[in-house]
């Protein structure tokens, strides 16, 4: 279901590292606004500490558990000395709530500089035929439906400012390019896929100094969805959230630039990625590490 074996880079890692540190000055989040989905617990959580070390100006976090949130703000708020904490309650599966979320915004005139897109819903583990279309239908609606009216209102502020590069990052999944790995969630492999692909074709004609697209694995987190699935905090050697956390902050800098419109995962060095082998692959192929049928 997670994935710990794609070694694109040498070394990979499974915590944070000097290159992905929210206290590098270069990845300073100061000044901006951070809108995470799914941010009350988890890998939203931890991505909400990781811009809060950033300096961000303002995080604010949805979720659609409205105690959840509250008790996440407060409990972000005794970490965030200038940093403005908020929690709105808001299931992006439903359309109306998240119009209203920005609509919010818009009354208030709060400009989000940063999106990260992390709230997701797991399917009970059938084969899409046992899942019913119905069933089938609220994971796309939450999945892919909600995913892409967040994007495109966060593209359609009218309150923005226009000299400023936005960031969009999505927290994918393993599955969209391994359906071996969490084969008993079909359902869950073909919403991230659809998504996934959206986002890719956004990006295509999207140029990254308007809208910086990058879409990233986050590693095997011990959340409470793994635990809900029955995994143990001894099941694998999990990776710390602090990894995702801070990988975040990474892809919505100026450094991550070259990476717009594509797939990685955390664990991947992001030096290796800048430099060498890969990044002459990146440069010369626009395909790499892009969703596409094998073979042809």
């Amino acid at each position: 279901m997670f994935g710990k074996y794609a070694t694109l880079t040498d070394p990979v890692h499974n915590n944070t590292y000097a290159a992905i540190s929210p206290l590098r000055p270069e990845l300073s989040q100061a000044g901006k606004t951070i809108l995470i989905s799914g941010g009350s617990s988890g890998i939203g959580y931890g991505i909400a500490r990781g811009f809060i070390k950033a300096s961000a100006a303002r995080v604010i976090i949805i979720g659609r558990r409205a105690e959840v949130v509250f008790k996440a703000t407060e409990n972000l708020k005794q970490e965030a000395h200038k940093t403005d904490i908020i929690g709105i309650p808001c299931d992006i599966s439903t359309k109306a709530a998240v119009e209203a979320l920005w609509g919010r915004f818009k009354l208030e005139r709060i400009a989000i500089d940063v999106l990260v897109l992390n709230a997701v819903t797991f399917p009970p583990s059938k084969p899409l035929r046992g899942l019913g279309i119905e069933s089938l239908w609220e994971l796309f609606d939450t999945n892919v439906r909600a995913q892409l009216q967040m994007s495109e209102a966060f593209y359609r502020q009218e309150w923005k400012c226009d000299s400023k590069t936005k960031y969009l990052v999505y927290v994918s999944s393993v599955s969209v390019h391994d359906f071996n790995i969490g084969h008993e969630y079909p359902g869950y492999a073909l919403t991230k896929h659809s998504f996934q692909l959206g986002l890719q074709l956004i990006a295509q004609d999207t140029p990254p100094e308007e809208i910086q697209i990058i879409s990233y694995h986050p590693g095997a987190i011990f959340t409470e969805n793994a635990k809900d699935k029955g995994y143990a905090e001894d099941t694998i050697p999990w990776d710390h959230v602090d990894l995702p956390g801070h990988f975040a902050v990474w892809a919505a800098s100026p450094e991550a630039k070259f990476l717009h419109g594509r797939f990685v995962w955390a664990a991947w060095d992001v030096e290796k990625l800048q430099h060498g082998e890969i990044r002459r692959r990146i440069d010369e192929d626009s395909t790499y590490l892009k969703i596409g049928i094998n073979g042809l």
